[in-house]
Parts: structure tokens; sequence; C-alpha cells
């Protein structure tokens, strides 16, 4: 459940509905086959390897190409998560809002007060993770339940709908189903690869699992058969309860709970009542989602980097091995970062929202890098103590691809922007803006632990 929690999203199915239609059900299914269970295969063997390591992706890096790598890796990611989260912040009262009142009411003058209500949540959740992982666990056990709950019923009564006369609000055909190919489909479709981003997460808690040699892969695989099932078949019912016109008027931050409302009523139920529960149970998984992501990236980076890289505060551990100094140091700057618009500044406001975008896309790298490790791993050592692949040579044939896939995921996410730039300056700063993040980041990271250590001595 750490794993399915954080990373199934029935948004992200209702999302690329809107963008792809129909033809977001091939592409789910080409994503699970030829991306999420090769990186799941190469997370679960790497981490068999390093089971008594708290580090996570840093760990299962470092440990075939070194600790500089695993740092470079691992930045990116704690970065593109840190400034990610002062945008999770406001989603969790517009689900509030589902929940109580059946609609979004953050909209025109009410949308001034997110930021307040983000803060707010900043502060509870990083005060759930501080409390250790067994205590967030149990909420994103109970998350997870719910999720797969609803989902499985969702899908069910979708299917039964149809198969008692209910007419399909989608047209399934070769035609409709066939991606069209264009810069715009290659951009959605990259983005698609991120969705199943969060198999990793679990891995700064492995040390945490009973037998975790024997139940960690197994929880790795399973994870990920759940979510690509989920997906796949989500798709189909999201397809045959709304159609592509519907879904596009619902718009992406409602259409989840606008699908599951005219679900409702083709069953002669009330549709703002399932709405409203449908809503309460997102908001408790969301919240078990995000505070595994509050969490999980700081152990990664904090947790097994050679003594010295940071302040010792960052690093400090709690008995549990939780970093409840840097949890809250972390929130420290999501707040600031929440709460810039509030004061006024505009400019430096411009400026993180810059930053923001510069950093969006840099939560590929570390796939980049852990494809990479495996491949170095696989052609270096013997297999580890867990191998799904035991071959060699399909070991490898799986790294690349992988590897393949993840640097056309980085370069296909922004060809839209450059592709319909009008001018070859707008087309200059559009590739600046998608591809300079990780350059900025890493640069970034280097210099402050350069920085570190010169004044350490």
């Amino acid at each position: 459940m750490l794993i399915f929690v954080p990373t199934f999203g029935f948004n992200n199915i209702t999302t690329n509905g809107v963008a792809l239609g129909p033809a977001a059900i091939p592409s789910w299914i080409i994503v699970c086959i030829f991306y999420f269970l090769p990186l799941t295969a190469i997370i679960a063997e790497l981490a068999s390897v390093n089971e008594n390591k708290r580090g996570g992706i840093y760990s299962w890096i470092a440990f075939s190409l070194g600790h500089r790598w695993a740092f470079f890796g691992t930045w990116s990611y704690f970065i593109s998560n840190l400034f990610y989260l002062q945008f999770v912040f406001a989603r969790i009262p517009v689900m509030a809002s589902w929940a109580l009142f059946g609609e979004n009411r953050f909209t025109d003058a009410n949308v001034s007060l997110l930021p307040y209500y983000s803060i707010l949540l900043c502060l509870m959740l990083t005060w759930i993770a501080s409390r250790g992982v067994k205590s967030f666990s149990k909420l994103s056990n109970l998350g997870g339940k719910l999720t797969i709950t609803v989902t499985g019923g969702f899908i069910v009564f979708a299917f039964l709908a149809y198969l008692k006369g209910t007419p399909s609000a989608t047209e399934f055909s070769m035609e409709s189903m066939m991606p069209d190919f264009s810069t715009s489909y290659i951009a959605t479709f990259s983005w698609l690869l991120l969705a199943v981003s969060g198999a990793e997460v679990a891995g700064t808690y492995i040390d945490k699992v009973d037998s975790p040699l024997r139940n960690f892969p197994r929880g790795v695989i399973m994870a990920t058969m759940l979510v690509g099932v989920a997906y796949i078949l989500g798709s189909f019912a999201v397809s045959l309860v709304a159609s592509p016109a519907e879904l596009s008027e619902a718009g992406l931050k409602d259409a989840l709970f606008v699908v599951h409302k005219l679900l409702a009523e083709s069953l002669g139920i009330n549709g703002d009542m399932v709405v409203r529960l449908f809503a309460m149970i997102f908001l408790v998984t969301s919240v078990a989602a995000y505070v595994v992501w509050i969490e999980s990236p700081l152990r990664a980076m904090f947790s097994e980097v050679p003594e010295g890289t940071f302040p010792e505060i960052l690093t400090r551990k709690n008995s549990d091995g939780g970093l409840s100094h840097a949890l809250w140091i972390q929130a420290g700057v999501v707040i600031v970062l929440i709460a810039i618009p509030l004061i006024g500044l505009e400019s430096i406001d411009a400026f993180f929202r810059l930053i923001t975008d510069l950093t969006a896309l840099s939560l590929v790298i570390p796939y980049m890098i852990l494809a990479a490790a495996y491949l170095v791993f696989r052609m270096n050592n013997t297999p580890g103590p867990f191998t799904m692949m035991r071959s060699n040579k399909l070991a490898h044939s799986v790294a690349f691809g992988t590897l393949v896939i993840s640097v056309a995921a980085f370069f296909g996410a922004g060809i839209d922007y450059y592709v319909d730039a009008e001018t070859g300056w707008e087309a200059a700063k559009a590739i600046l803006m998608t591809y300079g993040g990780p350059i900025f980041l890493i640069a970034l990271g280097y210099g402050l632990t350069h920085f570190r250590r010169q004044s350490t001595g």
C-alpha cells in the first residue's frame, strides 16, 4: 500500500482521458508493459542487494555507480518533489470542497483562500510524517484499501451498466483508439510515463519490512500489477461512462468527480451523494499519498550521503531512522514558497514559478541514472538475491530499453513547446525552460556540496 497509494491516482485516468480520449487505453498498456514493469523489476533487484540500506534510490545508485551519481540522481528527485509540494497542498481543499458541498467552491474570489489552507495543511501533514513510518503506514494501508474498493467498484458498475443495456458514451473502434502520433500525443505520452512513478518510494522503508529479501520484491511486483490493471481497466470504465467531449468540458481538475456523478445517475442513484462519498475517500487517500511524498524523498536524499555533504541537522536521524529536523526545515521552505504571493512579492513569486517549471521534468533524471546503474550492476556482478531476469542478455536489454525510453520521455515531454514556437527566440526560450532545469539543479547541488566541503575544511 505504501507503493500503491502514492503511485496510483484516479485523476491520472481522467486527466489522460481528457488529453487522449480512447487512445489512453492502449497507451496505458504500452506504458505498463514496456516501462513500468521493467522499471519495477530493476527496483526490486537492486533493493534486494541493498536490503540493509535506508537510502532507497540513493543506495541503489551508489551501490553500482558511486556516491556522485547517486547524489545527482537523488538531488534531482528531491528538489523536483520539493517544488511540487507547494502545488500539492492546494489540491486538498478542493477535494474537501467536493466532499462537503458536491462542487468546487474555490473559484473566483474564494481561490485567494487556498494559500492559507495550504500552509495549515503543510504543517499538519508534516506533523503526521514526523510521527514515523509506523504511524503513517497505517494511513496508507487504509487509503490503499479504500482506493482499491472505490476504483474496483467504479470499474465493476461501469461494466455492469453497459452489460445491462446502457450505451457506451464513447465509440470504440480501431480509429478512435489508435494514437495519432502527433507532437501533442508524444508530449502527453511522455508525461504518461511519469504517472507510474512511485514504486521507488517504499525503498526508504525496506529496513522496516519483515523478511525484506522475500517480502519487499514481492510487494513491489504486486503493487505494480495492481496499478497497471487499475489504470487500464479504469480507462475502459471511464470511456464507457463519459464521452471525450464530456471529459473535456469537465476539465482536468473536476473530471474525476464528474465521471462518478455520471455513473451514479446512469444507475438511478443520487449523483451528488456519490460524488461527496468519493471525494471524501479521495481526500483520505490523497493525504496518505502526500505524507509519503513528504517523507520518502527526504530519507532518500539525506539517509546515506557521506558525512559532511550536508549540515548535520539535515542528516540527524530519530530512533526509527526518520529525519524530523529535515522534515520541519522542508516544511519551512515549502511554506515560504506558498506564502510569497500573499505578501505581494510578484517578481520573486514569478521567479519561484520559473524554478518550478524548470524542475518539473527533473523527475525523469533519477530513472535514467537508475536504469544505467542496473545495467552496470548486471554487467559487472552476478544477479542479486532476488532476480526477475536470470538471463544477463535479457537484463541488459531491459535496462538499456528503460534507459532509452526515459531519455525519449525527457525530450518528448517538452516537444510541444518548441515545435509550436513562432520564432527562433521563442523556440530557444522553450528549450531553456523545459530542459534547463536538470542542468540548473545539478549545478546548484554540486555548488552547495562543494561549498559545504570547503567551509568544513
